[in-house]
């Protein structure tokens, strides 16, 4: 077990909704947001499931000094904050929905401590964001170099531009607007980082051991998730199945949180509670 750190300050953990329930529902959020982005989300499910929240180190003002680029170079240090927040609060019977960056965070843990864990809910996630052989993961390294020079040359321009870019939907700008101002809450060398750990990464083996029942939602059009990625996750977690909503950007917990919000629900009552020896 690691070591309990001041776990709860250092992710700005919120505990939320019914304090008594069994079933816990653990909202990851992704690159560049921070747990705010589920503002429209969380309330639908207060009555009936405990909610706890979070920030990624390095997210925002409030984690930034836990943040070291060595630790954070890969996906597994997020997650293994996520299963200390898990264990400091002593949780079971936990349902982990993750956006993006969240999505294989909450992967690494699930199958870390898959024990604690009853299903999974990955919203615009991406095991591998590198194109490779046989395999489309929307970019190529000159794509991402691309990305890593314009946000070390100028990370305020570079926001500025990248969060319409991802979010689509330009019919409600508002929503480009929120995930701007999040970009910005990120020290601009953190967000390199954390950008290269991302987008850098590879867990396609990863996935194929995720044991809990598994939910993939999949924008109809995502500019950063090709929508072959989910059907190549859902071909390849055992126990999973793919609902691809016909809508676009790569916040859809933030542009259509009433259908996020409905497949979320549909999925997470009809699981069932897992034992210690079910997994």
């Amino acid at each position: 077990m690691r070591p309990k750190i001041d776990v709860l300050t250092r992710n700005n953990v919120q505990i939320k909704g019914k304090s008594d329930a069994r079933h816990t529902l653990l909202f990851a959020h992704g690159f560049g947001t921070d747990q705010s982005a589920w503002n429209d989300i969380w309330p639908a499910f207060s009555g009936d499931y405990r909610i706890v929240l979070f920030d990624m180190v390095g997210a925002n003002e409030a984690t930034v000094d836990y943040f070291g680029a060595e630790r954070y170079s890969h996906l597994s240090a997020f997650a293994d904050d996520l299963l200390d927040i898990v264990e400091t609060l002593d949780l079971t019977d936990v349902i982990l929905a993750g956006h993006s960056m969240g999505g294989m965070t909450s992967v690494l843990a699930a199958i870390q401590e898959p024990h604690r864990f009853n299903g999974l809910v990955l919203i615009s996630a991406s095991p591998r964001y590198l194109n490779d052989e046989g395999y489309e993961g929307g970019f190529n390294q000159n794509d991402l170099d691309l990305l890593f020079t314009q946000m070390t040359g100028n990370y305020y321009t570079w926001a500025s531009g990248f969060a319409p870019y991802i979010t689509l939907n330009a019919n409600c700008p508002q929503i480009a607007r929120r995930f701007a101002e999040t970009l910005l809450n990120m020290r601009p060398d953190v967000g390199l980082a954390t950008a290269r750990t991302i987008f850098q990464s590879d867990h396609r083996d990863d996935i194929k051991k995720i044991p809990q029942p598994t939910l993939i939602l999949q924008p109809q059009r995502d500019a950063a998730v090709p929508s072959q990625v989910g059907r190549y996750m859902t071909d390849a977690i055992p126990n999973a199945q793919l609902m691809v909503l016909p809508i676009e950007g790569h916040m859809p917990h933030m542009s259509h949180p009433e259908e996020v919000t409905q497949a979320i629900r549909t999925f997470v009552d009809r699981i069932p509670a897992y034992g210690l020896e079910s997994v």
